[in-house]
């Protein structure tokens, strides 16, 4: 309950006593802060902002973060503990809006309402396949996006001056701003790429300065060097030029991509041991690329797919909200690799990493319950190892995630075109461009 107090050091409104679910924001700091730096650095300053917001800024935000965190499967909910309610987050955060503000207090509470749709992007790319085919019953992830772009444009996130985050406040307007702008403009880009939909913000309005590395910390900032690489792939396939978005890429842009991938590679590169989600990001990008290139060999497509594989497959790959985009790319690649004669053998034992990593709920974890991205990867495994038992006279009752080593063995040991393996050639890009990697393991 709020019970009002006496302010010693807001102008801008009674500072209110308010409790909340403090395991949800324990694992907001641990799944989402690390990689986007939403909130306040730390509780008790994203407390002293909350406690200056109104009563409705104040829950239609907590909401939406208990909305993203606990629909998050990697989420380890305790006895008892509430469940995601993203309808009522979605109400106060349309009721948060027709408050009559304090003039004084209308840029910190547009900030908590930008942060807000935020969190409900990602708490709607946490229901994956249900929200992508619009059966979640709330808006897709792309409706809170662009929702969160539009405000950021009307507060003048995307304008660049470098001397507001040169120093002060950490967690300042303006630097929360800039870090929201920041980790829009990556939502923006993996969303993009992910499904081929078009960018909500370009090039234009995406500089990065000196200030922003400090600012938003090291794997940040060059995530975001890394989503901007992303970016352009992304307008090269959802342009409306069709000698440009062509199903396979140029020669030409393919240089140009594979230049720019590597001058970021020669900067972060002495970083990889602590940087795990720059290394296997990389790797994704480096695959994404590769495999819009009709000049690719299985090979050079085995070995990004292999590495991503083996990175969500061990112990000390952090779980972050973007593992997933990881997973689906490597998988798909792997199930395509593993229908060519001369590269089936090692995509299976890639199949089999993927699979030990969402057992072991390492770099991929899932609940019993989940019915995100996850359980579509998980579904998607267990799909293909029942389809692959059946063309190597096995049973449906054999099939399984948990028979995966004996498939491999089966597929190893059979050589005769009767296997049903396709002869060497490249691997067609044309359904990753019109649906993205994330559309197409639903397919």
């Amino acid at each position: 309950m709020d019970s009002p107090r006496p302010s010693t050091n807001s102008p801008i409104s009674e500072v209110k006593t308010f409790e909340w679910d403090e395991d949800s924001i324990d694992q907001y700091y641990s799944l989402i802060h690390p990689t986007f730096p939403l909130l306040p650095h730390s509780k008790p300053r994203l407390r002293q902002r909350l406690a200056a917001a109104s009563i409705t800024v104040r829950e239609a935000l907590l909401e939406a973060l208990y909305a993203a965190v606990r629909s998050n499967p990697s989420y380890p909910p305790k006895a008892g503990a509430p469940k995601a309610n993203p309808r009522r987050a979605c109400e106060l955060c349309v009721a948060s809006q027709f408050e009559s503000q304090d003039p004084r207090a209308s840029v910190a509470s547009s900030l908590l309402y930008l942060q807000t749709l935020i969190l409900m992007a990602l708490e709607a790319d946490n229901h994956g396949p249900v929200t992508m085919r619009g059966m979640s019953g709330g808006p897709p992830r792309a409706a809170w996006v662009g929702s969160a772009v539009g405000l950021a444009y009307s507060l003048k996130l995307h304008h660049n001056r470098g001397e507001r985050f040169a120093q002060g406040d950490p967690d300042s307007d303006e630097r929360l701003g800039r870090r929201a702008w920041w980790v829009l403009v990556v939502l923006d880009r993996w969303h993009a790429i992910s499904t081929s939909s078009p960018l909500f913000i370009p090039d234009s309005n995406v500089v990065l300065l000196p200030e922003d590395q400090t600012m938003i910390g090291l794997t940040p900032f060059h995530l975001v060097r890394l989503s901007c690489i992303l970016g352009h792939l992304a307008e090269v396939f959802t342009t409306a030029d069709e000698i440009v978005s062509a199903a396979s890429l140029n020669p030409y842009i393919c240089r140009l991509l594979r230049g720019e991938l590597e001058r970021f590679r020669e900067s972060v590169e002495v970083v990889w041991g602590s940087l795990t989600l720059l290394h296997v990001a990389y790797y994704h990008v480096k695959l994404l690329t590769l495999r819009h290139n009709s000049s690719s060999e299985p090979r050079q497509l085995l070995e990004p797919a292999l590495r991503m594989a083996t990175m969500l497959d061990h112990s000390s790959m952090p779980i972050t909200p973007l593992n997933h985009h990881f997973a689906a790319l490597a998988l798909i690649t792997l199930v395509d690799l593993a229908e060519i004669d001369e590269t089936r053998d090692e995509a299976w034992k890639g199949i089999q990493q993927l699979d030990e990593a969402l057992k072991k709920r390492r770099g991929l974890a899932t609940r019993e319950d989940s019915v995100g991205w996850d359980r579509a990867i998980k579904d998607l495994i267990s799909t293909r190892v029942e389809s692959r038992y059946t063309n190597l006279g096995g049973t449906p009752q054999q099939s399984g995630t948990g028979s995966l080593q004996h498939l491999a063995e089966l597929a190893i040991g059979d050589q005769s075109p009767a296997g049903g393996y396709r002869k060497r050639r490249g691997l067609d890009a044309g359904n990753l461009q019109k649906y993205g990697y994330l559309g197409s393991i639903l397919l």
